[in-house]
C-alpha cells in the first residue's frame, strides 16, 4: 500500500512567472476571459455543473499548484493573481466550500487498481492527488488483484475491508475490477467512483469514462486517411472495457464501409499477449497494413512481434496504441496513441467522490470524457503499393 503526498510536490512554483501578473494582463486581459468562457462552455456541453481545480488552472494558463495557493491566500501569490484565480473559480463554480487550509488534513481516499504496471495509472493518480489536496485529503494506491486456484483473477476484498476498518473516506476505482458485486459489498457503503471503467457500471455508481467510440474513431479516421484499408485491432479480452473498445473499433470501420475487412485478434492489456496476438496477425498471406491496440502496453508487444517478423514500422505496418502513456512517447517506440485526457478524468472523479463524502445525494452520474489523438512515427506512413511489398510465407 503506497501513500501519496500533496500536490505541491508535483508542481513547483516559479516566483518570477505564475505568482505574478495573470496571463494577458496589461491591455490583453481578454485572453484570460476568453479562456474562462471556453472552459465554462465546455463544462456546460458536458453537463458539468462544477469545474475542477485543473479547469481553473488551465483557464488561466497556470499550474494547479499555483491556483491552489492563490485560493488559499498564500503570501507569495500577488493580489492581482489571487483575485483573478478566485474570480475564475467562482465563474466555473469550483466548490470553494470544500477548500481546506494547507495544514488541514481531513481524510484519506483509497485508489483501487488492478495492476501497478500500467503507466496510465500514474497519470491518473497524479491528477487525483492534486484535486484531493485542495480539500485537505490524501490518497493511497492499493493493488486489489490476487490469484487463487479457484479463481484465476479475483479481487482482494480483504484489503478493501481493511481500508474500511482504517476509516478511509471513500474509494476510486481505476478501470474494472473483478468480482464487482463482492468489491462493492466490501466497501461497506463508502462513496465509490469508477474511472475509465466499463459502460456496464453506469447507474450503479458515479462513473467518469473515456469516450472510446470517439477514441477508436479518431484512430480509424487517421489510418484510413493515410490510405489504409486492411486494419486490425488487438483487444477485446480480459475486461469489459476491452470488449467495448473492440466494438468501437468495428463500428468505426463500418462507418468507413470497411466492416468486412475489420479483423479483431483476441488480446488483453499486457505486453506478452500483445506480442503473441501480433505474431498471429503477421503470419500468413493476408497481413494487415495497420493495427490499433487496446492500450499502449499491448502496442509495445505488437512492435516486438513486428521486429521479430522482420516487418518495418511504419513502412510496412502502422501501429497505434491507446492511453498516450510514457511508453508511447518514448524515443524507442514513438507510438501514435489516443490521449484519454487523464488530467480531466482524475480531477473530475476526485471531485465527484469529495461531493459524495460531503453528503451529496443524487442519482449516479456518468460522464464520458472526449479523448484526442497524438500522431507519432509509428503511423506516419500509408500502405505500400502492391508492387513494393515483400512476399510473405504462409505458416500452417
Amino acid at each position: 500500500m503506497s501513500s501519496d503526498a500533496s500536490a505541491s510536490s508535483d508542481e513547483t512554483i516559479d516566483p518570477g512567472s505564475d505568482t505574478g501578473t495573470p496571463p494577458g494582463e496589461g491591455g490583453r486581459s481578454g485572453q484570460v476571459v476568453e479562456g474562462v468562457d471556453e472552459t465554462a462552455a465546455e463544462l456546460a456541453r458536458s453537463g458539468q455543473e462544477r469545474g475542477t481545480l485543473r479547469d481553473v488552472a488551465d483557464s488561466l494558463g497556470i499550474s494547479s499548484a499555483v491556483a491552489l495557493r492563490a485560493l488559499r491566500g498564500a503570501e507569495e501569490i500577488k493580489p492581482l493573481m489571487a483575485s483573478k484565480v478566485r474570480e475564475t473559480a467562482e465563474r466555473l463554480h469550483f466548490p470553494l466550500e470544500e477548500l481546506s487550509d494547507e495544514a488541514d488534513h481531513r481524510g484519506v481516499v483509497a485508489v483501487l487498481v488492478n495492476t501497478m504496471r500500467n503507466t496510465w495509472i500514474s497519470d491518473l493518480v497524479r491528477a487525483i492527488r492534486i484535486e484531493l489536496a485542495a480539500t485537505g485529503r490524501s490518497a493511497v494506491v492499493v493493488p486489489t488483484r490476487r490469484r487463487i486456484p479457484e479463481y484465476p483473477v479475483a479481487a482482494d476484498t480483504d484489503a478493501i475491508e481493511s481500508l474500511v476498518d482504517l476509516g478511509v473516506d471513500g474509494f476510486l476505482m481505476i478501470s474494472d475490477l473483478a468480482d464487482m458485486d463482492t468489491v462493492l459489498e466490501a466497501t461497506a457503503g463508502r462513496p465509490f467512483v469508477g474511472i475509465g471503467c466499463s459502460k456496464s457500471f453506469i447507474g450503479r455508481f458515479d462513473t467518469v469514462r473515456i469516450d472510446d467510440e470517439v477514441g477508436q474513431g479518431l484512430l480509424v479516421d487517421h489510418l484510413v486517411g493515410l490510405g489504409h484499408r486492411e486494419i486490425a485491432h488487438i483487444g477485446g479480452v480480459g475486461a469489459e472495457v476491452a470488449r467495448e473498445r473492440s466494438e468501437a473499433f468495428r463500428a468505426a470501420m463500418e462507418r468507413h464501409g470497411l466492416g468486412e475487412s475489420a479483423r479483431i485478434e483476441p488480446g488483453d492489456f499486457t505486453e506478452q499477449v500483445g506480442q503473441t496476438a501480433g505474431s498471429m496477425l503477421l503470419r500468413g498471406s493476408k497481413v494487415p497494413t495497420a493495427v490499433t491496440c487496446a492500450n499502449d502496453v499491448t502496442a509495445v508487444g505488437l512492435l516486438s512481434a513486428a521486429r521479430e517478423a522482420g516487418i518495418s514500422v511504419p513502412e510496412e505496418l502502422a501501429v497505434a496504441g491507446y492511453g498516450n502513456t510514457s511508453l508511447a512517447s518514448s524515443g524507442v517506440s514513438q507510438l501514435t496513441s489516443v490521449d484519454p485526457n487523464s488530467s480531466r478524468l482524475g480531477a473530475l472523479a476526485a471531485q465527484f467522490l469529495v461531493e459524495r463524502v460531503s453528503g451529496l445525494e443524487t442519482p449516479a452520474r456518468d460522464v464520458a470524457v472526449a479523448p484526442s489523438i497524438v500522431v507519432r512515427r509509428s503511423s506516419s506512413a500509408g500502405p505500400r503499393p502492391e508492387s513494393t511489398k515483400r512476399k510473405r510465407i504462409s505458416v500452417d
